[in-house]
């Protein structure tokens, strides 16, 4: 009688210690959606390659060259929340405010950073800065996140500053390759991480 009481309320204590843990950290990150948005990058470099040049490389399709990263950028945001709210769905896990708002605290900083350099790049035509402004603030904010959510983030996070770094440090004719790196097969390969070890 005694042994099985001590069992139960060592059970009792592992799930309220499973509870907390889930309570403090994000776990709805979702795999495929990372996926999906490295495959749409992918297809934003082809399209940058084959169709407009880099919004770096000058010419008349400069315009246009901008416009398939953000036809990217609201393809893999719309994505990714989509992800998240599947996901959350599929795990039972409650996407609880406060959680969500100390994620969002974390990431919106740098990413709203990022929306100033990149303004302040197109207006200046200094474009071959973006890579290592939209890599750079993109890894910040990731790293950031990583502090609330599951271990591979903070890696994914590191991954995209050494890019940045990279970018930063070589000619502007690598930006594309930079891109596709980081945006791309980081993407890729973390997603498909996520989606084996933290359920999708």
């Amino acid at each position: 009688m005694e042994q099985s009481s001590r069992e139960m309320a060592h059970e009792n204590l592992q799930y309220i210690r499973q509870t907390l843990d889930a309570a403090g950290r994000f776990t709805a990150v979702p795999g495929k959606g990372l996926v999906s948005a490295g495959v749409a990058t992918i297809a934003g470099v082809a399209v940058n390659l084959f169709v407009t040049g880099a919004p770096w490389g000058g010419g008349a399709r400069q315009q246009a060259a901008l416009e398939v990263w953000g036809i990217v950028l609201v393809f893999s945001l719309a994505i990714v929340s989509y992800g998240i709210y599947r996901k959350s769905q599929l795990t039972r896990t409650r996407l609880q405010a406060p959680l969500v708002r100390k994620l969002l605290w974390s990431l919106c900083p740098a990413l709203f950073v990022g929306a100033i350099l990149t303004s302040l790049a197109v207006r200046t035509q200094n474009l071959g800065w973006l890579p290592p402004i939209w890599l750079g603030c993109y890894g910040a904010a990731v790293t950031n996140g990583s502090l609330v959510s599951v271990p591979p983030v903070r890696y994914f996070g590191l991954s995209l500053l050494a890019t940045a770094a990279a970018a930063a440090l070589t000619p502007e004719n690598l930006g594309l390759a930079w891109l596709a790196l980081g945006f791309g097969w980081f993407h890729l390969v973390f997603g498909a991480y996520i989606a084996w070890r933290h359920n999708g």
